[in-house]
This record gives structure tokens, sequence and C-alpha cells, in this order.
């Protein structure tokens, strides 16, 4: 909000805003009265017609140091304020809004208008923004001046790796300075490493010999296997002769046992029963 003299009459504010000016109102009216009122209670127009510029100062010096007889329009004020210009505008408002004359600029030799619009009032809330503004300014350069006090962190390099090919193979280098007082833990587990190695590369060697020595048993069994098959191939059936097949012919009781006694050679040949 500005300090410049406006007409307040111009805007109708809500319900809960003139709640708030009475509030205000309230609290400077105790002051300026040193008696409390109730919270409800309605200020005459008589009542609000002994309000003073001299009063409402006396009531912002309390608001901003809290010395009320402070001499701040004229004199140094003391930092830090309690309170912003923001804060001494919304009670010049809320203050006019309930004076009888608000429309009117406070005339300060027929002491008739609006106090709110008088020109102490409008040079101290001015004087309270010039000092605000000054040590936020301060504030910031201070900040923006102040060195950083935070350590710089250097990311460690990262580390090269090294993929294998088909024609090199990987080298790792190792460092070998080891303090004095750790060698000797060093050297046990160096030792476990290699003889656990150790083991991995016998065992590999045997699991090689062995599938090696199981080629080689199915190999020699397909060879006998096939030298089986080859020798049953060659057996040829017996030959029963020339009478007896005719005599099969002519008589078929004859022709059945002919038949079954070729049956029963060839098993024992074969060596199963037929």
């Amino acid at each position: 909000m500005s300090t410049n003299d406006e007409d307040v009459s111009v805007k109708t504010p809500k319900a809960s805003q003139i709640n708030r000016y009475q509030r205000v109102l309230h609290e400077y009216m105790e002051h300026n009265h040193s008696r409390a009122f109730p919270l409800n209670y309605q200020f005459s127009e008589d009542e609000l017609s002994t309000v003073t510029p001299e009063s409402i100062l006396k009531w912002m010096n309390k608001k901003i140091c809290g010395d009320a007889d402070a001499d701040m329009l004229h004199g140094d004020i003391p930092t830090p304020i309690r309170c912003s210009h923001h804060v001494l505008d919304f009670y010049k408002k809320s203050i006019s809004y309930f004076m009888p004359n608000k429309g009117q600029v406070w005339d300060p030799e027929t002491k008739r208008g609006n106090p709110t619009r008088s020109k102490d009032i409008n040079n101290l809330i001015k004087k309270v923004k010039e000092i605000g503004d000054t040590v936020e300014g301060d504030q910031k350069k201070r900040k923006r001046d102040t060195p950083s006090t935070e350590p710089t962190t250097i990311a460690p390099p990262v580390p090269q790796l090294t993929l294998p090919s088909a024609q090199s193979a990987i080298t790792v280098p190792i460092n070998t300075a080891v303090p004095t007082h750790n060698a000797v833990p060093v050297q046990n587990v160096l030792r476990r490493l290699v003889a656990q190695n150790s083991q991995f590369i016998e065992l590999f060697g045997t699991f090689s010999e062995t599938m090696k020595q199981f080629q080689t048993n199915l190999r020699i069994n397909n060879q006998q296997i096939l030298a089986e098959i080859n020798a049953l191939g060659s057996v040829a059936p017996p030959n029963l002769g020339a009478s007896a097949a005719a005599a099969s012919l002519t008589n078929p009781p004859q022709r059945k046992q002919v038949a079954k006694k070729s049956q029963t050679e060839l098993g024992d040949v074969l060596g199963t029963s037929v």
C-alpha cells in the first residue's frame, strides 16, 4: 500500500476486512485512552473525533521500538525495528476507515480532517521504509560478498578398464607397496588365494581328462554294437528241399507240419523260441 494520501471512500471493503480494521482501531483506542474496551464496543463519533496525529504517532512508535515517547520522526530509529512499513500502512488504513472526515486531508491549524492523512504520519512510514530497504540491501550485499566456507570437493579420477580381446589378455597391475605393520596379514591372504586358485586349476584338469576318457569309451561301445549288427545280417535262412516243398503243396496237414518245423529250425539258428 502506498503512503500517499488517497480517497479511501472509493472502495468498500469486505466484512472480513472491516473486522480486521475494527481490531486495529480497538487496540489503538485502548492505548489512546489508557483503558480497556469490550471487543464488540462501537466507538461513537465524538470518541473518534478525539483522535489526533500525535496520538497515532505515539502508538506507532510503540509498535516500532516499544517506546511510545521516542521521537522517531525527527530522531534516529533504532534497529532492528519491530514492524515494517507495510504493517504501518495497514494500521493507518484501518484507523482511517472509521474517521468521521476520512475524505479530508488533515489541517494542523484547524485540527480538522482525517488525522491519518497527516504529513507527519506519512513521513514516519516513509522513514521506516527507507530504513527497511537499507537493512535489506546490506544483508544482500553481505551475503553476496561473504566467501563460501564450504570445502571444495574434488572427485577422484575414474579408473580406466581394459576389456579383453581375442589376441591379448588382461594385465592387472598390483600395488605391492604394503606398510610394514600390515605385511604379515596381507601375505597370509595372498597365500590362501594362491592355494584356492591351484585347487581350481587341478579340478578343471581332472574334469578335462575324465571327459576325454568318457568320449573314448563311447566310441568303443559304438564299434562293438556295429559289429554285432553286421554279424546278425550275414545269417541266411535254412533250405527246406524240393521234395518237402512239393509234399507241403499236395497234403495240407503235412504242409502245416513242414511250416512248423521250418519255424523251429529258424528259431534254433537265431537262438530264440518261436
